[in-house]
């Protein structure tokens, strides 16, 4: 089955950016840093992508007739049977680079209120003293270009993003065929590691707990982040639409070669940033050690106010840096994110902890509120407990947590502290 968004906007802006701009640099790969680069291998025929361009112009134009051959061709298991309806079709056949990574940061949390009538004992209460907070990412996106507007459009993993097939990068990928491959030219630790500090600083979020409160942060940490270069194949197409009226620019769309049942991206002009992408994959998957910023009630939870902020100011800060392939901390997706992310899990779960005793500090042993638990081995997971409950379930088991996390602490990440003391967890 096809992943076909349908958008009925018409196109208004000159189409200048796609498909008239060259991808013209091929990829040389060097035994320094092959090895780390993984891709998904061409699965989709390329005399499938007019048939799907036509499918997805089908559904634009016919949204409600073109449903029902979509749902049609689920049960035959075959492409749906549309009459062609574009022409002047071009097709770019390309590997586009982007990086996963997961990371670690601490900062240092104060709660306050915009009402200057609030007493601090009921602040006290209400969102706790100043502590510090943990958020882990896995899997988050950056763009391994600057292209623009690809640059702009994530290969986040989703169900239709998949890494079940990865494979080294090598030239039996390329060579031989008429593929064009864009270069790594962004570093996400240029980008996001060495910005995150300065970023976070002074950020504020409104809190759900308090009706004026407020939790102002300051003095993050990147404690642990490791990035992963992947190459995804995809074809490029621009077409007109049959009926589109003289000085309509043509249609751009995108689409996952990396599948025989393929995510169709469909580019709108008329928008900006993540925006102009109809069909778009995520950014950025965060949790933070904060339970009152994970909940999911309320307009604007905090982890929400925290994510929008990531989207629309840091998220299109792409700078074109050299990529130091030498760096530690870029590594193999294969080889490396099972045991970063076993660390991280576990990194999380001990600063939960102990941002749970800090928070029940001030609170009465038999007062209930909403604390981690689960079983041996989970995840930590939201529970409503009795303060003392919880005080007591965290302190017996906390030396074990810390002995496990110095088990699961990655070799590579021990040596890379080292030689790096300013990098600690």
């Amino acid at each position: 089955m096809l992943r076909v968004i349908t958008n009925s906007q018409s196109i208004k802006h000159n189409v200048t950016h796609i498909a008239v701009r060259p991808i013209s640099v091929r990829f040389t790969s060097s035994d320094t840093h092959s090895r780390k680069i993984q891709a998904l291998p061409f699965k989709l025929p390329e005399e499938k992508v007019g048939q799907i361009v036509n499918i997805a112009s089908y559904v634009n134009q016919h949204a409600f007739l073109g449903i029902f051959k979509i749902i049609k061709s689920i049960f035959s298991q075959k492409m749906p049977d549309v009459k062609e309806s574009v022409s002047s079709m071009q097709v770019r056949k390309a590997y586009v680079p982007f990086w996963y990574y997961d990371m670690a940061i601490s900062a240092d949390i104060a709660p306050s209120s915009t009402d200057e009538k609030v007493s601090e004992e009921t602040l006290l209460k209400t969102m706790g003293k100043p502590r510090q907070m943990l958020g882990i990412g896995f899997d988050c996106f950056w763009p391994g270009h600057t292209w623009d507007p690809m640059c702009y459009l994530s290969f986040g993993q989703s169900v239709a993003n998949r890494l079940e097939t990865l494979v080294p990068f090598t030239p039996e990928l390329y060579q031989d065929s008429d593929v064009e491959v864009l270069p790594f030219t962004v570093n996400p630790f240029k980008d996001l590691s060495d910005r995150a500090p300065e970023a976070l600083e002074n950020v504020q979020v409104n809190s759900l707990v308090h009706r004026n409160g407020v939790y102002t942060m300051s003095n993050a940490q990147v404690l642990f982040n490791a990035a992963y270069p992947i190459y995804w194949p995809v074809y490029v197409a621009q077409f007109t639409e049959d009926g589109h009226k003289e000085g309509d620019p043509p249609k751009t769309v995108v689409i996952g070669a990396h599948s025989t049942d393929p995510p169709i991206y469909q580019w709108e002009p008329t928008k900006s940033g993540i925006d102009q992408w109809i069909n778009n994959g995520p950014w950025v998957k965060l949790d933070v050690t904060e339970p009152e910023w994970q909940m999911g009630f309320g307009s604007h939870p905090p982890l929400k106010q925290l994510l929008h902020r990531y989207l629309t100011q840091v998220v299109g800060k792409f700078q074109t840096n050299p990529v130091d392939w030498d760096d530690e901390r870029i590594q193999s997706y294969t080889g490396y994110q099972t045991q970063n992310k076993d660390y991280l899990k576990q990194l999380f779960k001990v600063w939960a902890e102990q941002s749970m005793l800090s928070r029940i500090e001030t609170m009465d042993d038999n007062e209930r509120t909403i604390g981690v638990g689960g079983k041996e081995n989970d995840g930590p997971r939201l529970q409503l407990k009795k303060v003392s409950e919880i005080r007591e379930e965290i302190e017996s088991k906390v030396g074990k947590e810390l002995e496990t996390l110095e088990q699961v602490e990655p070799v590579w990440f021990k040596e890379y502290k080292k030689k790096s003391p300013s990098s600690s967890s």
